[in-house]
């Protein structure tokens, strides 16, 4: 006899309880189901691999740069499997793939944070500061023209010089799980100086200058944000995105549909039932339980998150994640490099992620990093208990 995946009771008392006290919870789950599902002759190991290291790129980004797989592509059929040989070289090729894809992600950090800035155009209202900012990708590259750019940018201000600091952690904890849905983000510092000349033909220039959290040094520390994930390219500039409410957007229902469906449902669109599992998988590790928008890419049939203030907050409250939590246990399939990447992202990957020049550069508080390791081992359990339950090529058939 088989059990399912933590359900009913079981899911009131991770609604009730947090941190440590889930991660509980889903242990037992995990253990039961394993013991329940099969003869121990027939059980199988997640594989862990080894972690793939963020790869820093020095070199800045030259047009047209290739990823490892766009995110509404599917990812290439596996090679066959030959034994304890073929799964190795299997957990090679991902652990390579993966590798060039954060270093392509790196590129374009990097080139956010170091192309020339060209032009400022103030977006919304004057108070929020935001900025559509156009910069030259590519210049000082040899026999590379520069290739002008539209990006967002969000200046630090005096109510909250610290702010960019989620945005940049959410970016980089999705870029080490390998995960496709959150646009490129950095922080960069611009000269107050170079400021006031980009907007300064703005009516409300001079408030908008005295509102900036300028340093010691005369910068100004600002957000950077890539339009939409991936390297410059269709997406960056295309008009067929909108934006649904996260709470009750009829899409979140039918994706939910198709997570909790065992086989493949009518009508189904893979790419974005990946993304789908990302989003609720980053929310959840990151404490985001306030998320108010999904952006969706019609035509890459893709997803993005491209607000992202409130992750990481200070203090996390149990039942702001119930959205995000309810629905990864009810999931029924899940994409297997997730899975994989979870089991490798361990506290000493996380601290080099978030925490990348140690306390003088964290993103993130350290109480946030314990969090996030419960709350990694909370998910990553849930997962190994539905294998344990119905296999792993069910469960990881995305």
């Amino acid at each position: 006899m088989s059990r399912r995946a933590p359900d009913g009771p079981a899911r009131g008392r991770l609604r009730r309880r947090g941190g440590a006290a889930a991660r509980r919870v889903l242990v037992a789950a995990a253990l039961i189901a394993a013991s329940c599902a099969r003869p121990s002759s027939e059980q199988g190991g997640g594989t862990a691999g080894a972690i793939a290291a963020l790869a820093e790129n020095e070199i800045a980004l030259a047009p047209g740069g290739i990823p490892a797989r766009s995110p509404g592509e599917p990812p290439a059929s596996p090679a066959p499997r030959a034994g304890a040989a073929g799964d190795a070289q299997v957990a090679r090729a991902a652990g390579d793939a993966q590798v060039a894809r954060a270093a392509g992600d790196a590129q374009v950090a990097r080139a956010l944070q170091r192309s020339p800035l060209r032009a400022l155009r103030l977006t919304g209202k004057p108070t929020d500061g935001r900025f559509e900012a156009i910069l030259a990708f590519g210049a000082g590259v040899e026999a590379a023209a520069p290739r002008e750019v539209k990006v967002k940018l969000a200046p630090a201000q005096k109510k909250a010089p610290l702010a960019f600091r989620r945005p940049v952690a959410f970016y980089r904890l999705a870029r080490a799980l390998g995960a496709h849905v959150v646009p490129a983000a950095t922080a960069r510092r611009i000269g107050i100086g170079e400021l006031a000349a980009l907007i300064g033909r703005e009516p409300n220039g001079r408030k908008l200058l005295r509102r900036f959290a300028v340093m010691n040094d005369g910068t100004v520390d600002a957000l950077v944000l890539a339009p939409a994930p991936g390297p410059p390219g269709p997406r960056w500039v295309s008009s067929r995105r909108r934006s649904v409410r996260f709470d009750d957007a009829p899409e979140l229902d039918v994706w939910a549909r198709w997570a909790r469906s065992r086989s493949p449902a009518r009508g189904e669109r893979a790419s974005i039932l990946r993304d789908y599992l990302e989003v609720l998988a980053l929310d959840y590790l990151a404490g985001n339980g306030l998320r108010k928008e999904i952006v969706i890419d019609v035509s890459a049939g893709a997803l993005s998150l491209e607000a992202n203030a409130t992750a990481f907050p200070l203090h996390v409250k149990a039942h702001e994640l119930d959205r995000q939590l309810d629905r990864l246990v009810e999931a029924a399939r899940f994409p297997r490099a997730l899975r994989d990447a979870l089991a490798r992202f361990g506290p000493e990957q996380a601290a080099a992620a978030l925490r990348p020049g140690g306390i003088e550069d964290e993103l993130v508080p350290p109480r946030a990093l314990v969090e996030l390791e419960e709350r990694r081992q909370a998910l990553l359990s849930l997962i190994e208990a539905k294998i344990a339950d119905r296999g792993e090529d069910a469960v990881l058939s995305l």
